[in-house]
Formats: C-alpha cells, sequence, structure tokens
C-alpha cells in the first residue's frame, strides 16, 4: 500500500503543526523509533499500522470539504495593480467596513477613518465566478492579524507619502494623488487632513510592526489589537454579503491617481 502526500495532505500537516491541533483517535506507533520524511512514500509503515491512514484520511476529508465550500460570486476576474486596482480596492472596503463594525460592537469612543493594505500580501487573483474559502486561503495566506493604530494628521501624511512613494497600496476612506512620490491634495472621508487631529486606521500587524516599509506606522499615538486574523473576517465579510444577495464586485474610482 503507498500513501502519496498531496496538497491536501501538507496543508493539513501544517495545520497540525503549526495550530497545535491534538487527534483524539488514538494511534499505535512502532517500539522503534524511525524518522519517515513527509512527501515520501511511507510502504512499511502504513502495512503496519492503518490508524495513521484512516486518521489522515478523515482530516483530509474534512479539509477539502471546508476548502472546497462556495462562499459567494465574483462578478468579474481582479487583480492587484498600482495605483489601486479592483482586488486591492476590494479588500481594502472590506477591512474598512469590518473596522467599523468592530468599534460598534465594541462600544469604542471612535470608529476607523480608513484602512491601509499593502499589494503585496494579496497573493493570487480573485477569478470570475464560483468563489471557495480555499481560493481566499490562496489569496491571503499570511496569518495576519487586524489592528486599528491612532495616528496624528501629521504622521498620517508621512504614512501616505510612503504609500505613494510605493507608488499607491490598497486603501479604503481615502483619495490622493501621486506627484513626485509624494502624496498630494489627500482628502479623508471627502475633508482635506487635520495635521493636528487624532485618526484611527486599520490594518495589518504586519505592516504596523514596520513589515513592507511603512516605518510611519512607529510614529503611532494608540494600538489596538482586534484579535481577529484579516483572513477569517474576509471570509466571513464575504460569506455574509453573499447571503444578503450581494456578490463579489469593486471598481476603480480614483482613489490613488497619478498628478502630472
Amino acid at each position: 500500500m503507498k500513501l502519496y502526500f498531496n496538497n491536501s495532505i501538507r496543508i493539513l500537516f501544517l495545520l497540525l503543526i503549526f495550530s497545535g491541533c491534538s487527534v483524539s483517535s488514538k494511534i499505535n506507533m512502532p517500539d522503534h523509533q524511525q524518522n519517515y520524511t513527509i512527501d515520501s512514500v511511507m510502504d512499511s509503515y502504513s502495512q503496519k499500522d492503518t490508524a495513521f491512514v484512516h486518521v489522515i484520511e478523515g482530516f483530509k476529508s474534512q479539509l477539502d470539504g471546508e476548502m472546497n465550500a462556495v462562499i459567494s460570486i465574483s462578478e468579474e476576474e481582479m487583480i492587484v495593480g498600482k495605483p489601486e486596482s479592483k482586488l486591492s480596492n476590494y479588500i481594502a472596503d472590506a477591512m474598512l467596513a469590518i473596522g467599523k463594525e468592530y468599534c460598534a460592537e465594541n462600544q469604542l469612543s471612535h470608529s476607523v477613518d480608513l484602512s491601509i493594505m499593502n499589494q503585496g500580501g494579496i497573493r493570487t487573483g480573485m477569478p470570475k465566478g464560483e468563489i471557495t474559502t480555499g481560493r481566499i486561503f490562496e489569496m491571503l495566506p499570511f496569518k495576519n492579524k487586524l489592528v486599528i493604530v491612532g495616528m496624528k494628521g501629521h504622521d498620517l501624511m508621512k504614512l501616505l507619502n510612503q504609500v505613494a512613494g510605493f507608488g499607491g497600496e490598497g486603501i479604503s476612506g481615502v483619495k490622493m494623488g501621486i506627484k513626485d512620490k509624494q502624496a498630494v491634495d489627500v482628502l479623508v472621508n471627502g475633508i482635506s487632513v487635520d495635521l493636528e487631529k487624532t485618526y484611527h486606521i486599520l490594518s495589518i500587524d504586519y505592516l504596523v510592526n514596520g513589515g513592507g516599509g511603512l516605518s510611519a506606522f512607529e510614529n503611532r499615538e494608540t494600538f489596538r489589537h482586534m484579535h481577529k486574523k484579516l483572513r477569517a473576517e474576509v471570509i466571513r465579510y464575504i460569506s455574509e454579503k453573499d447571503k444578503k444577495g450581494e456578490h463579489i464586485s469593486a471598481k476603480l474610482d480614483g482613489r490613488i491617481y497619478h498628478v502630472e
């Protein structure tokens, strides 16, 4: 009997290893110790103890079912691109909505003014047609967590200047031009930036903690960890929209543009 470890099995092992999952089924291990390579053929071991095979097959079946579950329909194919793109706009808009909902549910004294997501964190495009949970895992493969930071307007401008220097990123709640790699004509919720006002930005821990080159996040005044993963929240957001009859769609609205 040969046991081959395909992509689903590899995903399963990663989930078991990194999430600390425990297997409730009893597996009788051989008396002698021996190392096996995960992606190798394990003939001799599987012949000695088929319980291992049954447990793995059970998890694989459950995992396949979850990953193949259709959560919505995408009305068109979307990819990332700069200065703005339909896909990065969609993800940033979803983040902003998720942040506003969180602030309201937790009765915070403030809401979220804008969201920022690096386009490099969106690893695949959104195809047209049925969208599964597994597709979102491929699109957002990292375990990024959502955080809310408060920044004065003058520090927010430094942050948006870095966004402009990168040629644009995924943003929502903001409209800005890029000229000579600087942010110009910046509007937050349709209003010019008040340099002394505190703005609340929803982003991911990776960026806020110095990843992606957005070092201006270091100038934050406040930091709130939502204890929610971006990927899980986006899946929930898409699913709830679909239940209301809203399919996945986005548009280019000029939120980031180049100024000659």
